[in-house]
């Protein structure tokens, strides 16, 4: 078991007798606000989803609220330059957490599943918004639906709803980047030579929650060889974790196509990393963060999926594609994060591999030619 796997089994087991507790005296420290001002955002995990609720916040600061987010070193980079943000709260700083009892008019727990998130917004807040479904709900004073049928970005827009707004955006919030990070990656591409040529961003790793969401690597090393034909250069992106994955890819790729693929993993920080897509004619990516990413800066970015819907997850926004061929397989989608169901593949990832290379690129130049 990983240690994923293990803090999830604590967060289940001691959160759920924890929520039993409070639920109890909930309406103890509930007082009616009729007239709500300050608001927190309770995002605490994975880059991707943090960006698929910025369009949410943003409708809500139009409205005239003072927005707050709880955040963690794995979501806080999301929201460090973002100008609707009013105040961040870093859950490592335990003891300004603390202070903070029921200090916010109305929290909103966009995190999906975990039973942490519903008691820090019982903590931390006079009225609580929250999904609803499973155990932790009985902490919310709100409870909204969960679509699976529908795009995260327009169930975290439904959290709205209590204030009497409903909306529907139509595109992702571009993460904002300074002169310097421009100016960083420019010399960078200048320093591989890259800096006048025709560029592809591939994306071949996965989040640790679920790594059979992958693409078969000698896949992506065909794809690239092909791409490399057709005058591309190729640039393999993520970050110091993604460096292992990328070298085994170029392992892969055939020598004399080589010189035009360049692992890039670790060299940019986040900021950096979205001005640099919007470097690339296309984007490509397995199910994670920066196809969200990719998606957010206006790149045209194509999604692989097997394990999870695109209907929940695909590259949002105009003319984003996600590919995804496994609606005939039973096991398909084996991941809901709603209910905070990652299933082991036993297939070997089969529903991946029903993606084919020319699936990839055939897209890829249809998307270029546009």
């Amino acid at each position: 078991m990983n240690k994923i796997s293990i803090l999830r089994n604590i967060d289940r087991y001691f959160g759920n007798l924890i929520i039993t507790f409070l639920s109890i005296f909930n309406k103890i420290y509930k007082k009616e606000e009729k007239n709500p001002k300050n608001i927190l955002i309770i995002r605490l995990w994975t880059l991707g989803e943090s960006l698929l609720t910025l369009p949410m916040i943003k409708r809500l600061k139009k409205e005239g609220y003072n927005i707050s987010v709880l955040v963690t070193k794995r979501s806080k980079g999301v929201f460090e330059n973002v100008d609707f943000v009013d105040e961040i709260v870093d859950l490592e700083d335990f003891i300004s957490v603390i202070k903070k009892f029921k200090k916010y008019d109305v929290v909103i727990d966009t995190e999906p599943y975990l039973n942490i998130s519903a008691i820090l917004g019982w903590f931390l807040g006079k009225k609580v918004i929250g999904f609803k479904g499973l155990f932790r709900d009985k902490l919310y004073d709100f409870k909204i639906e969960y679509n699976d049928k529908i795009h995260a970005v327009y169930n975290f827009c439904n959290m709205l709803k209590p204030f009497g707004i409903n909306y529907k955006p139509e595109k992702l919030i571009p993460l904002k980047y300074t002169e310097k990070d421009e100016e960083n990656v420019n010399k960078l591409l200048k320093e591989y030579n890259l800096d006048n040529k025709k560029l592809i961003g591939i994306h071949c790793g996965t989040a640790e929650t679920a790594p059979w969401r992958s693409w078969k690597k000698e896949k992506f090393a065909k794809l690239i060889e092909k791409l490399v034909e057709d005058g591309f250069y190729i640039i393999l992106t993520g970050s110091k974790g993604d460096y292992e994955v990328n070298e085994k890819v170029l392992n892969l790729v055939d020598k004399k196509f080589k010189d035009k693929v360049f692992n890039f993993a670790g060299k940019t920080n986040l900021r950096e990393f979205a001005y640099l897509l919007t470097k690339f004619e296309v984007f490509i990516s397995n199910d994670t963060g920066p196809m969200h990413f990719s998606a957010a800066m206006g790149t045209k970015t194509i999604g692989l999926f097997g394990p999870n819907l695109p209907e929940r997850f695909a590259p949002f926004g105009k003319g984003n594609i996600a590919i995804y061929k496994a609606r005939n397989l039973e096991c398909s989608p084996c991941i809901n994060v709603h209910k905070g169901e990652f299933k082991e593949c036993k297939l070997n990832g089969k529903c991946m591999d029903l993606i084919e290379v020319d699936d990839v690129y055939n897209v890829v130049l249809n998307m270029v030619k546009k």
